[in-house]
């Protein structure tokens, strides 16, 4: 059994996270700032709820609709660049974190044992899923819902969200490995540990770290995943 101030941590942690998630949710829903884009209010409630507080003061400065289009003198709108990048970076992770949930929530009703089966098992399934729920992203923003809008839909990911998608995923696999195999081996982490899902949040924290540079770079080219 995993220690008793490991566990109170990670209940906490999460709990933090909830909190969130119900800030921003009353934000949007409640108040009435509802994004152009409809997908994003998924993402920014994905982003929160693993970031926590700061993803909440990245949203309210950058992420609301009116932050992100601030009026210059001419009175024409403009998105900052900053927001670009971070709307860049939170709707990845938000695929690489409902990517991460879903596999492995799957993979925990199989009877999957990475102890005994293999941690890249479940590193292809989350990565699998997350370019997955990029491209259900893109199909369901489309105005059309035909069978050509999926490769659309996957050639528009494939060109301006798989590399920052990747390096996030590596981040959040690297650092499952060590918490796996170093920082907390013993028991195994499992999906029903909140300590799992604790671990969970270390890891795409630190992707959507180590994935600014590529959204940067990605960006730089002209690239861009946000609302235009």
């Amino acid at each position: 059994m995993q220690p008793t101030w490991l566990l109170a941590l990670s209940w906490a942690s999460l709990a933090v996270g909830v909190v969130s998630f119900a800030i921003v949710l009353a934000d949007t829903y409640l108040r009435g700032h509802r994004q152009p884009v409809k997908v994003m209010e998924i993402v920014w409630l994905v982003t929160v709820l693993y970031v926590g507080p700061a993803a909440v003061r990245l949203y309210w400065n950058w992420g609301r609709p009116q932050a992100l289009e601030p009026r210059r003198r001419d009175d024409k709108p403009r998105r900052p660049h900053r927001g670009v990048i971070l709307t860049q970076v939170s709707r990845c992770g938000a695929h690489c974190a409902l990517g991460f949930i879903v596999a492995e929530v799957a993979l925990y009703a199989l009877r999957f044992d990475p102890a005994r089966n293999g941690l890249w098992i479940a590193y292809v399934g989350d990565y699998l899923a997350a370019v997955t729920i990029a491209v259900l992203f893109r199909f369901f923003e489309g105005p059309a819902r035909r069978v050509a809008q999926i490769w659309r839909a996957l050639t528009a990911v494939v060109r301006a969200e798989l590399l920052t998608i990747t390096v996030f995923e590596s981040a959040l696999f690297a650092w499952l490995t060590l918490a796996h195999h170093m920082v907390f081996p013993e028991p195994p982490l499992r999906p029903d540990s909140p300590t799992f899902w604790f671990a969970g949040q270390i890891g795409l924290i630190a992707g959507f770290v180590t994935a600014w540079p590529a959204a940067c770079w990605q960006v730089g080219r002209g690239l861009r995943v946000g609302p235009r």
